[in-house]
Formats: C-alpha cells, structure tokens, sequence
C-alpha cells in the first residue's frame, strides 16, 4: 500500500446536491439478506483509500449482516492477484477494472453485464460519455464508471515564478514542452529537471500518437499506429534525456508509479509530472508547493493543434459473473453514487471526481480547492472533448517502462524499443 499520510475525514450529507434520481433495486428481497462479499480494488492514494473504506463502513452500518471485505492496493499488486484470482475461478464478488481491465475479463465472462440495472436503479443520464464508454464493450455496460479523470502534467507553480520562465498556453506543442524543460533545467542548475520522463506512461504516448492522427489502439482493440510512429515516441523522450530536460536513467529509475512521495515532483528534483488527475489531490497532499494542472501538448510544430485530450473512467465497478450477491452489490453502487451520505464521503478530498454533471457541479462548490481545480480542468476538456481512449491490453505500462528504460540505458536504440513493445504487446491481443 502507498505510504501517504491520513487524512481527517468529515461525515454528513452536505453533498446532497449530488444525488439523483434512484430507486432502491429489489428492495423487500435484500431486507433481511445477510451478504459476505469481497470489494477488490486499486487506490490511487491515501486520500482515496480513506474515503473509500468510510464509505463501504457507512454502507454496512446502514444493512446489519452485510459484511464487505476490502481488499484494496496499488494498481500493479491488483492487476496480479486478480489475473491469478480469476484464472482460479475465485475472483472477488465486486472489483475494480479500468478499460484495459475491462476489455479483458468481459471477454473472458469473468464480469457480468450490467444493462439490466440502466436506468432502474442506476440512472447514468448524465454521465460522461467517455467515463460510460469505459465500462462498454460490444454494446454491453460491464463497469459502472466511479469517476471522471483525464490526461494532464502536474506542475510546481513556484518553478516557474522564481525562474521567470513562462508556462506556454494550454494548447501547445511538443516541441514547446520539450524547450520549456530543457529552459527549466538550465535555470535551476545540477540534480533538477524540467520533466519527469514518461516513456514509460501510454496514456501519454496515446495524446502523443493521437498528435500523428493514430492512437495506441483502434475501436478494434487493434493498434492505431505504425512502427515508426512508436519509435519516435522513444526518440522523443531520448532526445530531450540527451538534452537534459528530463532526468538521466539511473536518477529516474528513484521515482517509481506506486509511491507518489517518491516522483520527482515530491523529491524536489523536476518541475513537471505527466499522470492523471485522479493523482492530484494526493499529490498536493505531500507537498505545500501549490501544483496547478495543464494540457498535455496537442500536436507538433508546423501542424494544427486539436483537441487530443480525453476524458474517461479511471476506476469503475464491475461484478464477478459467479457472485452469488449481484442484487446487494447493485445496491451497495447505488449507494456510493445516488445516496447523499455515500456521494459525500466517497467524493470530498478523495482525489475522484464524479463522472456525472450534477455531482462534479455540487463537488465544485462544496469539495476542497483541489477538487475544484481537478473539476476546472476536466471542464476544459469537455469543451472540445476527443474520442475516448479504447480498451488495450494489461500490462502495457510495463512492455513500455521496459523498452524506454533499454533506451535510457543505452541499450536499445527506439526502433528497437518500439520492436519489442509491439511483440510483447502482440501477444496479448
């Protein structure tokens, strides 16, 4: 489990203003049904993790014999014991799926269609389109979105005051990142960079080949992009590592996906971070620095830049199709998401942001300034929003971590690295 501090948690219903219209699914037959069931999950911070487990207490308070065990951790640690789970026919009655997660237990029967419980109890009007597509495969809904994130860089506001360096527009270009790193880290001096590296992160590598016109992966489950198109994502990030905007192998390989504490972000060693805005709040959370959000690049120079940021469900909720509790786990959803005591300790300080309009208005006014600031963002987005990101293959952040990192150390050249990415990757489609 990531190592973060506790945060105090408030009670109430003063996010009332989040519920919707719901009714309460087969409500005479969960009366008096004791339950037993597993929650298996990820969590992007402590914050989360905290909210989470008041939320499901609050739940079990309300229903005597209804016990939910939670079995919750990084995605890594997850991703594992659920692959190892599933194959053994003993996966937890409700889990977390992403939409690479999803595309393959769907396919695999391992989780349950939900459409017979659109709209009654569970009315996803409102919803974010892109957040809804996540948990659809085939016209079927397998997940029921838990919040709306998006790509972004997390930026140390304070750099760029002292340096006197200016942060372009949102909409900008590669290049633009890359000159403005390197200016960074000429101005700072030894031991800091402008940028983390993140060629090892897809969803980047997705903005980044969407800027081409591709993308990672087609609708098909496919990929959306060519060899060279792959290798000249390393290429970028080796050049800019050559320039010195980002961080050499061996100081990189200190940060690491599971412990936001140790990014340079937090360490005091870069200015930048690519992630997701679901890490915001708990990013803040370890530093004092006020971090504000930004676009990723949208397009390179010489091109016009578009829209090629999406919004999507980072963290939804599907049910085992072997659980013997699918009503009560119906139940405990509509809970967290249309019921005001639920809404409210599962949102506030949590880092999620609702993937629906009236929970990410009520959130805006009653949440914490980093809330707003992730819902000020996300509103940006949806402005001119891009197609959503579509199902991949697990594993991917690793098959790219692996091959950048042979880049780094000198031991790959990018045709090489996007070699063996797409055979690894291959393999798994």
């Amino acid at each position: 489990m990531v190592n973060r501090r506790d945060v105090l948690l408030r009670g109430g219903t003063a996010m009332g203003g989040l519920a919707l219209a719901g009714l309460l699914p087969r409500a005479g037959a969960l009366a008096q049904a004791p339950a037993r069931i597993r929650f298996g999950g990820y969590v992007e911070s402590q914050e989360q993790l905290t909210q989470t487990l008041a939320t499901l207490k609050a739940y079990t308070d309300r229903n005597p014999g209804v016990e939910i065990v939670p079995e919750f951790t990084n995605f890594g640690a997850f991703t594992d014991k659920l692959a190892t789970e599933a194959a053994g026919g003993n996966a937890p009655d409700m889990f977390s799926v992403n939409v690479d997660l999803l595309g393959e237990y769907a396919r695999r029967g391992v989780l349950d269609p939900l459409n017979a419980y659109i709209p009654n109890p569970l009315n996803l009007s409102d919803y974010v389109d892109g957040a809804i597509k996540a948990g659809t495969l085939g016209g079927k809904l397998y997940a029921i979105p838990n919040d709306c994130i998006a790509p972004a860089i997390t930026v140390k506001a304070s750099i760029f005051t002292d340096t006197g360096i200016p942060l372009p527009d949102q909409m900008w270009t590669w290049e633009q990142l890359a000159e403005t790193a390197v200016a960074v880290t000429k101005a700072k001096g030894p031991r800091f960079w402008g940028l983390e590296d993140a060629g090892s992160n897809y969803i980047p590598c997705d903005v980044f080949l969407r800027g081409m016109g591709k993308s990672m992966f087609t609708p098909e489950r496919q990929f959306g992009f060519a060899r060279e198109d792959l290798a000249e994502w390393f290429a970028y990030w080796a050049r800019l590592r050559d320039a010195g905007g980002i961080p050499p192998g061996d100081v990189q390989a200190l940060s690491t996906g599971d412990d936001p504490s140790l990014t340079g972000l937090i360490a005091g060693r870069a200015a930048m971070f690519i992630s997701l805005t679901d890490s915001f709040v708990g990013l803040q959370a370890l530093t004092t620095d006020p971090l504000v959000l930004h676009m990723l690049p949208n397009g390179f120079k010489g091109g016009s830049l578009g829209q090629h940021h999406y919004t999507y469900a980072g963290n939804s909720t599907g049910i085992w199709s072997k659980s013997p509790h699918k009503d009560r786990i119906i139940d405990i959803i509509r809970f967290i998401h249309f019921e005001p005591a639920g809404i409210e300790l599962y949102y506030r300080g949590s880092g999620m942001v609702p993937a629906s309009k009236a929970g990410r208005a009520a959130l805006a006014t009653e949440g914490t300034d980093a809330d707003r600031t992730i819902i000020a963002y996300i509103d940006l987005l949806q402005q001119n929003p891009a197609p959503p990101r579509y199902p991949g293959i697990t594993g991917m952040s690793g098959m790219l971590r692996r091959a950048n990192e042979a880049v780094a150390f000198g031991k790959m050249k990018p045709q090489e690295a996007a070699d063996q990415f797409i055979g690894e990757a291959k393999a798994r489609l």
